[in-house]
């Protein structure tokens, strides 16, 4: 999915593309792409790319106890020794780590490097014209940017398919990072020389662009060989996507930029749409500036790319040039040590001044210091002794109020334990009363006077009833049938008469 492209980035006006290729150069100017036809000079800032197929790559595994700092030593002395590469080889190098899977023990990088040789002379009629190339990389890597600068979404799966004048690159991306990426056996090259054997034609490059961008007046003569180039790219495009699938069965492309270096018709996209079943635009779209070949595109985009790599020095996408610009003095790991040097001179020289200047200067806050302590500090400071000793005199005062307040609540506590006593005691003289009551009304006794007191320890209670009957034997069973109900601890006769 492609995010609003009204919000682009910043990019540098004066970087000039490079094509390799066809040994052009291409500026941007206003809202098109345009060759660049003034003379090269040490000041021109370069971007160009080469072929995917000049690029070597190889996995290598980091034991997790190197540290951070020493990751770049470790994989270049491990490129030497997996490649056998000879000691005096060189090469330009890009790495990034993989998740491969948990490993206690390593961590995986995957690593692209380039021969300095094979770029010393790609670049040998640039560089009889410039001294530096500031950015060279290859078009696989070109969408980094993209995601970078927020063009490009990133929680899609974006597959990219350039097919330029000499090689062609099948690249997948997920969540803004390189997972995947392969040569195309299609190229513009082959596409127009096997067009030419099956049609009979003899077709040169303009005319062919003519026939593909659907622009010649008998396009429909030869729609039949049109179909098959277009059968023969759908396969090798094909072959990669299925291959995808198997190996990410959970990164499910969710859209195809297909692009060509030369013009072609919309028909293509179409054709891929409906063949593979996934959105399919045009890599011209991801140009900020309106193009019609894919070539411009490239341009556009690596122009863009070379403008974010030099804005962000330390951004994480690869620079593959063997003639880096220098970077300024200040950037130089040895201008810290000059700056230092530089700074001690001066500091030895305008040392007497300083040191006599600040003299005077103490001299003089010392003195404002005082009178100020004088005139405002000291008598602030008389100010709160006398609240701190205001406020100290409070706090006793609460203190004392809390202590007669605790004293209160402790007397109400065993008021209200005494109370409580009380209600339990009464309670409980109700209960036996009633109970006597009942008794009485089925026997020949009558209760002539009860009274009922507590005992010191308020867990027992001593009931005392004056009787009166006709006779003992009365008196006898009413007390046996207390004693015989089991609630009474003990029940006794005191005196008879």
């Amino acid at each position: 999915m492609k995010l609003n492209m009204k919000k682009k980035s910043k990019r540098l006006n004066d970087v000039i593309y490079y094509d390799l290729g066809t040994r052009l150069a291409y500026v941007s100017s206003g809202n098109s792409i345009t060759p660049y036809v003034k003379k090269f000079s040490n000041k021109s800032r370069i971007v160009s790319t080469f072929s995917f197929d000049a690029l070597m790559k190889t996995t290598i595994e980091v034991p997790k106890t190197i540290d951070e700092a020493d990751i770049d030593t470790f994989l270049t002395e491990s490129v030497y020794k997996q490649l056998n590469m000879s000691a005096d080889s060189n090469f330009e190098m890009y790495y990034r780590k993989i998740d491969s899977g948990f490993d206690a023990d390593n961590w995986s990088y995957d690593v692209y490097l380039v021969d300095d040789n094979y770029l010393e002379n790609a670049y040998s009629d640039l560089r009889e014209k410039t001294q530096f190339i500031d950015i060279a990389t290859s078009v696989p890597f070109l969408p980094l940017v993209l995601y970078r600068t927020n063009r490009l979404d990133t929680i899609s799966n974006h597959i990219f398919i350039f097919i330029g004048d000499n090689s062609g690159t099948f690249s997948f991306y997920s969540k803004g990072e390189l997972i995947y990426t392969k040569i195309l056996s299609s190229n513009i090259h082959k596409l127009r020389v096997e067009f030419n054997q099956e049609s009979s034609l003899e077709l040169n490059s303009i005319e062919f662009e003519g026939l593909v961008a659907g622009k010649s007046h008998n396009v429909a003569d030869y729609k039949s060989y049109l179909d098959s180039m277009l059968n023969k790219i759908s396969r090798d495009i094909e072959e990669n996507i299925m291959y995808v699938k198997r190996v990410y069965q959970d990164l499910d492309p969710t859209a195809i930029y297909y692009g060509m270096s030369i013009e072609y018709n919309e028909g293509f996209l179409s054709f891929f749409r409906d063949t593979f079943l996934i959105e399919t635009k045009p890599y011209n779209s991801l140009s900020s500036t309106p193009v019609n070949k894919g070539l411009l595109a490239i341009a556009d985009i690596s122009m863009t790319y070379a403008s974010y790599l030099m804005s962000n020095t330390n951004a994480d996408i690869p620079n593959f040039s063997h003639a880096k610009r220098p970077k300024p003095l200040s950037q130089r790991d040895s201008s810290q040590f000059i700056t230092i040097i530089v700074g001690l001179f001066i500091l030895s020289l305008i040392y007497p001044i300083y040191n006599f200047a600040m003299m005077n200067f103490y001299s003089v806050r010392s003195n404002m210091l005082q009178s100020s302590y004088d005139n405002e500090i000291f008598p602030k400071a008389e100010q709160y002794r006398a609240d701190e000793d205001r406020l100290k005199a409070q706090i006793e005062e609460l203190k004392k109020q809390k202590d007669e307040i605790g004293v209160e609540i402790s007397n109400m506590r065993n008021d209200m334990g005494t109370i409580r006593s009380w209600q339990v005691e009464y309670i409980q003289k109700s209960k036996i009363l009633n109970d006597i009551k009942k008794k009485k009304k089925n026997s020949n006794v009558r209760v002539i006077k009860a009274t009922a007191n507590s005992s010191g320890d308020n867990r027992s209670l001593v009931v005392e009833l004056n009787l009166f009957s006709r006779t003992q034997q009365d008196i006898s069973d009413f007390i046996k049938e207390l004693n015989d109900k089991g609630v009474y601890k003990n029940v006794i006769t005191d005196r008879v008469i």
